[in-house]
């Protein structure tokens, strides 16, 4: 289990460092908006996992214990805010109308929450995960809806963000609770999130390649 665990690591570090790369090279070569904020996206996202490997190898060597979670609010918030964005250039001038809403609405929610609770910032926040997550997932709905009977932009991407993100955000959720009830599920649970991952990254590859891949401005 351990090796399997420890492949499927490095191979969604590796894609997502693939992706990192060629996406922020075809948003500087086609200026396409949309594609500027997934790269965006992506390269924070590699950052916010580099900087947790590397802060539990620091603290590992000095025989201290020491979670990353904090870096989890990095993860989700600014998921929520690229992908918002990068969905936002896609949608009807209503359609962005109400992403700007949802915007204010989690900006407020997540302000109220830590500055009630600031502890949580060490710790999973399930609602964090929840009301970023979410929207993000009626917006791959929606923007599925804008294409049919047309075909659609980035519809790989948008099939890959509509699965991980409607199955890991359960998972996260959940997480906690089925630690305490078995540990072996846990350890499935985790291990199936993981595989998940992979996959969405290798999709978004697909994606880069039948989209972006010699593209001509």
């Amino acid at each position: 289990m351990n090796l399997i665990d420890d492949v499927l690591h490095k191979l969604s570090l590796i894609l997502l460092i693939t992706n990192s790369v060629l996406f922020t090279y075809s948003s500087f070569k086609l200026k396409i908006k949309a594609i500027k904020y997934f790269a965006i996206y992506l390269v924070i996202v590699f950052f916010v996992l580099t900087s947790s490997i590397l802060i539990i190898s620091f603290y590992k060597e000095l025989h201290i214990k020491q979670n990353n979670l904090f870096l989890s609010h990095f993860y989700f918030i600014f998921q929520f805010v690229f992908l918002s964005l990068f969905y936002r250039e896609l949608f009807t001038t209503k359609q962005k109308n109400w992403v700007n809403l949802t915007f204010i609405l989690v900006a407020f929610v997540l302000g109220v929450q830590y500055i009630n609770n600031i502890s949580l910032f060490y710790k999973f926040n399930l609602l964090e995960i929840l009301i970023t997550s979410f929207p993000l997932v009626i917006y791959s709905i929606i923007h599925l809806y804008n294409s049919l009977g047309k075909t659609g932009k980035y519809m790989y991407i948008n099939a890959a963000i509509l699965i991980y993100l409607s199955v890991s955000t359960l998972i996260f959720i959940l997480g906690n609770l089925i630690n305490t009830v078995d540990k072996s599920l846990s350890i499935n649970v985790w291990l199936l999130n993981k595989v998940l991952y992979v996959g969405y990254l290798t999709v978004i590859l697909i994606e880069w390649k039948k989209s972006l891949w010699k593209t001509k401005n």
